[in-house]
């Protein structure tokens, strides 16, 4: 009805709304979830308008929803019935919501993490994270952030620089 069926971010447009949500759980069950969201897109709907929409796992953590109306603007309703549906996939995989409040950052060995604010201030304080540390920002909401590489940086690109007041990174 509404979604490609390649289920690519590539063919909506750098203005499409994009909904970062963050989860843990295991691999099967994220990987379920994904399916439960895909199997939303394809009758979403807002306002009676169809949503072109599309929904990927990324980096085994994140859950990116992207979605726009042609010719309109995905209203309230369109939001609340995606959100709806995300949790209660999400429950019934036994997946966790996590929370935007916690930091995303790669680990060494690639595996992404996430700490509490206050931890990752401890990690940087013991040399744990560095300025070259990728770290995520869930916060972006459009393709165009996404495809401009604002999701995945460098601390020291990242918004978390000035809050922890971290060094320029060297490359």
């Amino acid at each position: 009805m509404s979604q490609a069926t390649d289920h690519s971010l590539h063919h909506l447009p750098d203005d499409a709304r994009l909904w970062v949500i963050a989860l843990d759980g295991d691999e099967t069950g994220l990987r379920d979830v994904l399916m439960r969201i895909q199997r939303f897109i394809e009758q979403w709907v807002s306002h009676g308008r169809p949503v072109q929409g599309v929904a990927v796992l990324e980096a085994d953590r994140f859950l990116l929803v992207a979605g726009e109306v042609i010719d309109g603007t995905l209203s309230g309703c369109g939001i609340d019935a995606l959100m709806r549906a995300i949790k209660e996939a999400s429950a019934a995989e036994n997946c966790r919501l996590l929370s935007s409040m916690l930091i995303y950052y790669r680990s060494k060995s690639g595996q992404v993490n996430y700490v509490s604010r206050g931890n990752f201030r401890k990690m940087i304080a013991e040399g744990q994270i560095s300025s070259t540390t990728r770290v995520f920002n869930p916060g972006i909401y459009t393709l165009g952030m996404l495809r401009a590489k604002e999701f995945e940086l460098p601390l020291a690109d990242s918004v978390y620089s000035r809050m922890y007041r971290t060094p320029v990174a060297t490359t």
